[in-house]
Formats: structure tokens, C-alpha cells, sequence
């Protein structure tokens, strides 16, 4: 099936590629891929036309991908989020904010693998 408008195009100036389980998604389900193209589109509005800066939505999805145990899409984040002006400190800040609410355990599962991502893709640069 044919790709909804902006659909390629949308994650690869968002994470750099569409992640396969999206892909997935589109080819098993289009009605469901429009829907979730839509709304993440609409989420990632830069301001004026959204509320959050790039960063700060990259830094959310960061912290939600690795409670839900997400790590690929946590570090796909991180490269975005790094992109966006995040800083190695500022990722680690916010999941250890995550660790006081929701426990040691996502972090010892997925938040250190993502956090030195994190430094690696920094030092990279």
C-alpha cells in the first residue's frame, strides 16, 4: 500500500528512520498506521503550532519508551533527543525521577542500556 502523505518522510526527520514494527503496522493494518501517522504528527508540532519544544518531546518519549521497557525506541529517542539539544545529564536526570516514582527496575532492565547509548552517541559527536 502506498504510504500516507508525509509518512516516510515524518520518521526519518523525526527518529531517522520508520521503526519495523510501524512498518509492520502499516502493510497488516493502513486504517490503524493513518490513525497513529495523524496523531504522531500532530504531537510532534514544534512551536508556535505545539506547546512542547523538540527536545522536551524527545526527552518524554525517552522516559515513557524505557518504562515500558521500549529500548529501541528509547534509544532512538536518545539520538533524537541529542539532535534536539538534550544533554547525556538532562536524560539521566529525568529517568532517575523515573526510578523514584516507578522503581530500580527500569532502570536495572532498560535505563542504564539507554543511558550509555546516550554517552556513546555523544562522545560520537
Amino acid at each position: 500500500m502506498a504510504d500516507q502523505p508525509g509518512g516516510e518522510e515524518h520518521f526519518d526527520a523525526t527518529i531517522g528512520a520508520m521503526p519495523a514494527s510501524v512498518a509492520a503496522m502499516r502493510r497488516h493494518a493502513p486504517a490503524a498506521y493513518a490513525a497513529y501517522l495523524a496523531a504522531r504528527q500532530n504531537i510532534y508540532r514544534d512551536p508556535p503550532h505545539g506547546h512542547l519544544d523538540r527536545a522536551t518531546t524527545e526527552l518524554l518519549f525517552i522516559v515513557l519508551d524505557v518504562l515500558a521497557g521500549h529500548e529501541d525506541g528509547a534509544k532512538a529517542h536518545v539520538e533524537a533527543g541529542l539532535a534536539a539539544g538534550l544533554t547525556v545529564e538532562k536524560i539521566t536526570e529525568a529517568l532517575m525521577i523515573a526510578v523514584l516514582i516507578n522503581g530500580h527496575v527500569h532502570w536495572s532492565m532498560t535505563g542504564y542500556k539507554v543511558v550509555e547509548h546516550a554517552a556513546a552517541v555523544a562522545a560520537r559527536a
